[in-house]
């Protein structure tokens, strides 16, 4: 049971905040513009570049807030010629959060799933899905690359599948297939150590120390972030934000969607999938899964990576989206 509960109480950000990036907001709830949906809730969005770039959507794993991309990340992107927008998912960050929604009822959903059935969850795969789409509108973009990382590549293969042509191209960090055969976490005794999740009442203090932990755990052998970069992360993320049910409300989404293999089967675009070697919680086996279904998928595994982005393989994630978007364009990626 550990190896699925875990799942959304960890599938956290686990990146350096982008604060210091002149391509970047500051780290405050007033200071993101703020996208209104429709009827859907409120969105804090971050554009950057210029409406020349061609458009990249950022979407972060569970929990993972806008201000947690790399500065550099964005930064060279930028330099590319893209422009990177980067937004909070509901129950993330500076986003509405779903209170009315309640806390997912987690023996009810594993009951479901043992059954075969489909469980009952505040919300699903497919709203986290429309309303990233529902950014790109309001933005006014109408085909976009994607960059999606953790939790958030479920999100954009549901997107490419409830919304054929509007995804270019993309690169999925680190995804996880859906396949049950492949465990997850991928090494719990590693994880072992992280403690519970505070209550969203506890002191701030206690929060950080938790998220300082969690991401250290989620660190491979190298490259990796040190623990002041893990520390002043979880400094900043813990000021934005902290919303343990709405952490287990996304996660819950992305586990009810199940096996999503078939889905990313469907994906028509030029695709590269990264994925580190020394993953604590999402196997390599995934990443490679994923880019099997993936037709013409390139597989990139990077050694001694684990569950993060440190500004390290920043280079790495953007030649491959510099390839992909040529690839999109027809020309040579070369």
């Amino acid at each position: 049971m550990l190896s699925s509960i875990v799942v959304p109480i960890l599938l956290v950000s686990t990146m350096p905040g982008i604060s210091d990036s002149p391509t970047s907001i500051g780290p405050e709830c007033d200071d993101p513009r703020l996208v209104h949906v429709g009827d859907a809730p409120r969105l804090a969005v971050f554009d950057a570049g210029t409406d020349a770039g061609e458009p990249v959507l950022l979407i972060g794993g569970t929990d993972q807030q806008l201000t947690d991309w790399p500065p550099s990340l964005i930064s060279t992107l930028v330099a590319k010629g893209f422009r990177p927008i980067a937004y909070d998912a509901r129950d993330v960050g500076c986003s509405s959060s779903m209170d009315e929604a309640g806390a997912p009822d987690w023996p009810a959903i594993f009951t479901a799933l043992a059954s075969g059935k489909a469980p009952v969850v505040p919300y699903q795969l497919a709203d986290l899905a429309d309303e990233t789409v529902a950014v790109a509108d309001a933005a006014g973009v109408r085909q976009f690359h994607v960059l999606a990382v953790s939790g958030g590549t479920a999100t954009a293969a549901m997107v490419a599948d409830r919304y054929p042509g509007r995804i270019a191209s993309m690169v999925l960090l680190m995804p996880g297939s859906g396949d049950p055969a492949i465990p997850v976490p991928a090494d719990p005794k590693r994880l072992a150590g992280v403690p519970a999740a505070p209550a969203a009442d506890a002191p701030r203090d206690a929060v950080i120390a938790y998220r300082t932990a969690l991401g250290e755990a989620l660190e491979g052998s190298g490259p990796r972030r040190s623990q002041e970069q893990i520390a002043s992360w979880a400094r900043a993320a813990t000021g934005r934000a902290w919303n343990p049910d709405g952490i287990a409300r996304n996660g819950a989404a992305i586990l009810a969607a199940g096996d999503l293999r078939t889905t990313f089967a469907r994906i028509r675009v030029p695709a590269v999938v990264i994925h580190g070697l020394d993953d604590p919680l999402i196997a390599p086996a995934h990443g490679r899964t994923v880019a099997d279904a993936i037709a013409g998928a390139r597989f990139e595994g990077i050694a001694g990576l684990g569950h993060s982005l440190p500004e390290a393989v920043v280079g790495t994630v953007v030649d491959a989206m510099v390839r992909v978007a040529n690839a999109a364009r027809g020309r040579d990626a070369e």
